[in-house]
């Protein structure tokens, strides 16, 4: 649901021993069913023809085991709430966006114990109508229940592994979706805000500052609302400029993507999901508070 470039990147590998349904824009979807789903990049080159893609719900009469949501984080209940109806009674409905909150959302609305999260880091691009490509990989997606942990998240693991996206079950996929969140909440708005790499934001001691001060207060905010951290915060911005900024060097923030193109940004999601949880904390988020408005800044000044 929200078949884009990272949605349509799952269903397409996905689609060789599984049947897939996309639900996406038309001019994507409409390509699909005419030429097949172009894949290309750093997993090779394939064509990916087994697929039904439709612009609408309403078309999908089967129900579902797994229904993978990949829209934006401001449109999480919209999503769920159109494919609820689709789940069957023992399936899941998987979270796979940026942000922290979307398991929330999705739970509210079928239930923790058929709500699943999803850690990805690797990107994806939608070159033209029916081509995806992509361009960076950082390391294996997981995935994990919100309630009574059963053998589902080692199944669907497994599932997305075998198809050739290198994925393994969670034991907390909270807190792992947290550690993904710390490293989008310190690129994505310098990135959109520089308009830069993120190599260029680990390259100078200005940027690296900021970053570091970004983390500091996630962390704090994190602690506090009891996410059980297996790191330090100096060990991790260790590990975050040595293991996990190298590998997407090149890569440019979706947030500054979707600036350049007058679309909302997942800053609420990241950044300032950091400010609303530090008041309710009582701590003080000076920095991501100021990357927030700068962002939301640039969101105006583009619709306008």
């Amino acid at each position: 649901m929200g078949a884009g470039a990272l949605g349509s990147t799952f269903g397409g590998f996905l689609s060789r021993e599984n049947r897939v349904s996309l639900v996406g824009r038309r001019l994507h979807m409409n390509a699909i069913e005419d030429k097949g789903l172009r894949i290309s990049g750093i997993w090779g080159k394939h064509i990916f023809e087994n697929l039904v893609a439709t612009t609408s719900v309403r078309d999908i009469k089967e129900k579902q085991d797994f229904i993978f949501i990949t829209t934006k984080s401001y449109d999480t209940r919209v999503a769920v709430m159109k494919v609820k109806h689709l789940l069957k009674p023992e399936g899941y409905v998987i979270t796979m966006q940026n942000g922290i909150g979307n398991e929330d959302t999705a739970a509210e609305i079928v239930g923790n114990d058929h709500t699943m999260g999803a850690m990805v880091i690797f990107g994806a691009t939608l070159v033209e109508p029916g081509h995806v490509k992509v361009t960076v990989y950082a390391s294996e997606c997981r995935v994990g229940e919100l309630g009574i942990k059963t053998e589902k998240s080692t199944e669907i693991a497994s599932i997305i592994s075998e198809a050739g996206i290198p994925t393994s079950p969670s034991d907390d996929i909270i807190r792992d979706k947290w550690m993904k969140a710390f490293y989008n909440i310190a690129l994505n708005p310098l990135s959109a805000i520089l308009k830069v790499t993120y190599g260029f934001l680990g390259e100078h001691k200005e940027t690296k500052d900021l970053m570091y001060r970004l983390l500091e207060e996630a962390f704090q905010v994190a602690l506090a609302e009891g996410v059980a951290l297996e790191v330090d915060l100096d060990s991790y911005f260790k590990f975050f400029l040595e293991k996990q900024l190298p590998p997407t060097a090149s890569h440019l923030s979706s947030m500054l993507q979707d600036i350049e193109r007058g679309k909302e940004t997942e800053i609420d999601y990241l950044n300032g999901f950091i400010v609303e949880k530090g008041k309710a904390h009582d701590i003080q988020t000076p920095f991501n508070n100021t990357m927030t408005q700068i962002v939301k800044s640039l969101e105006k000044v583009k619709c306008t």
